[in-house]
């Protein structure tokens, strides 16, 4: 068996994979969390308290696995993107495992967009959004670590992921995927590495970041600190992984590593992403999205939503809805943006595509008549087109070719009318799977690497197919285009961050 261990923005999860990626639904755990917000744009967890929910959350889940009988032959940790924590670095440069931290910071902690201005030329001028594959924004370390210079010696702390803290945490020792790293904006494409120009502009070296580790490095259960051999001793013999991104993990648990599909994943947030060979990899992301690694042999080039799962909450929230069986009978019946409305759905700010932390919402076209469940209605529209501009600009870029198919993983789960709306925006087949993608990826990626199963082995989680319809199709590109009309007009032509030219 496989032990996955997946860190969220909202929960920690661990449960028991068989090799194949079948989930062992008796040994799951599961603890909510939820970050420190404030009006100044803060988005932080504590790491300490938030280490030991995620100790605990695994010790669970490898209790209910003994009740079981499963042995665990190998560990992997799938892990929310962007998350930074600083650990003070010791007189002999290593990272202090005993001493406090400074705060995780989250992806949607927008308190150092204030260095946007000063870095701008810099990173026109240096061409980083090809070299990094990362747009200029908060979400990433770049703004991060160059804010944080303002108050801290940020060369006295070695920076990391979350994920990798707790893996100092447990090993005394931490590393980077290539996964994770190339997610940072510190990361040099061409070099698979570390880029020492950014590090020397930032005033750093490689020892304030964790070495960035072959995709088949592993360490031994009989190598975790004092603490953790004896708590966790059916470990003792299991091989544990460097941590993956959450994005690479769901491509991997959809299966979308060719160009025949594509991820979509759809949460809080939502992204899409499509998997290539990295001598396919282009030489500049497309306008507005991202290009990471997968692993070392791949590329992962896609786009996310800060507005989703997020902006539905808001929905149930703040609109008179009907019971949820009442809610969607009503939206099968209704036809394709029948409402009018345009939304600018920047509840949380935006990323993909115009990368506006500090964009706000709009509804445009609200008459007394409109109703509750069409501003609903809309709002699930505007997260279907957005993330079919997305695919456009994919196509565009050779990346996503007219016979692909997309696999779906999240919330739409719960909702055919939601699935139905997303498969005319795209205007491609789609497939809506109940598993939960990053979990089940890491799960596959440590059976991959343990020689459990081979690529071709894989199997495709079962789900529900949904096939567009041209007239649908042509109706939600129409709202596309009103919806970048509106958006250029209240907002402006892109930042100069999103493009090198």
């Amino acid at each position: 068996m496989i032990l996955a261990i997946d860190i969220g923005s909202s929960s920690l999860r661990a449960a028991a994979f068989s090799p194949d990626g079948s989930l062992m639904p008796e040994t799951l755990a599961r603890q909510t969390v939820a970050p420190a917000t404030d009006g100044a744009g803060a988005m932080t967890y504590d790491a300490a308290p938030l280490f030991d929910q995620l100790a605990q959350v695994v010790g669970r889940a490898l209790r209910a696995a003994s009740r079981q009988g499963y042995s665990i032959q190998g560990v992997g940790i799938s892990t929310m993107m962007h998350s930074l924590v600083g650990a003070r670095l010791t007189p002999a440069g290593q990272a202090d495992v005993g001493a406090p931290t400074t705060p995780v910071f989250a992806w949607g902690d927008t308190r150092s967009e204030s260095e946007r201005e000063n870095l701008v030329e810099y990173f026109a001028s240096r061409r980083l959004y090809a070299r990094a594959g990362c747009p200029l924004h908060s979400s990433y370390w770049l703004l991060k670590l160059s804010w944080l210079r303002r108050s801290l010696a940020i060369e006295g702390w070695q920076w990391m992921s979350f994920a990798e803290y707790a893996w100092l945490r447990l090993f005394g020792v931490a590393y980077a995927s290539a996964s994770l790293a190339s997610a940072t904006g510190l990361y040099s494409r061409q070099a698979g590495d570390w880029d020492e120009e950014i590090l020397t502009a930032l005033g750093l070296t490689r020892k304030n970041l964790t070495p960035i580790a072959d995709d088949d490095l592993a360490l031994t259960g009989d190598q975790l600190r004092p603490p953790f051999q004896s708590r966790w001793s059916q470990l003792r013999s299991a091989k544990f992984f460097p941590p993956l991104g959450d994005g690479a993990c769901s491509n991997l648990g959809s299966l979308c590593f060719s160009d025949e599909r594509a991820a979509i994943n759809i949460g809080t947030t939502a992204a899409l992403r499509v998997t290539a060979p990295i001598d396919r990899e282009p030489e500049t992301p497309p306008p507005g999205l991202w290009a990471y690694r997968l692993d070392r042999r791949h590329a992962l080039v896609g786009g996310a939503l800060s507005n989703a799962g997020n902006l539905l909450a808001w929905g149930r929230r703040t609109l008179r809805l009907p019971p949820p069986p009442k809610l969607e009978a009503a939206l099968q019946a209704a036809r394709p943006d029948e409402t009018g409305l345009t939304i600018l759905p920047f509840l949380a700010g935006e990323r993909s595509l115009g990368w506006r932390p500090q964009a706000t919402g709009a509804i445009i076209g609200l008459r007394l008549s409109t109703s509750p469940v069409a501003i609903w209605q809309a709002l699930l529209e505007i997260i279907a087109v957005r993330l079919a501009w997305i695919a456009e600009e994919l196509a565009g870029a050779g990346l996503f070719p007219a016979s692909a198919t997309c696999i779906v993983s999240g919330g739409v789960s719960s909702s055919p009318a939601f699935a139905t709306m997303l498969c005319h925006a795209v205007g491609r087949p789609i497939c809506v799977i109940q598993t939960e993608a990053s979990a089940r990826g890491v799960a596959l990626w440590v059976s991959l690497r343990l020689g459990l199963l081979t690529l071709e082995q894989c199997p495709l989680p079962n789900g529900q197919w949904f096939h567009p319809s041209a007239e649908a199709h042509a109706r939600y590109r129409a709202c596309l285009l009103r919806h970048r009309a509106a958006y250029h007009k209240l907002l402006g032509p892109a930042l100069p961050n999103v493009s090198d030219t």
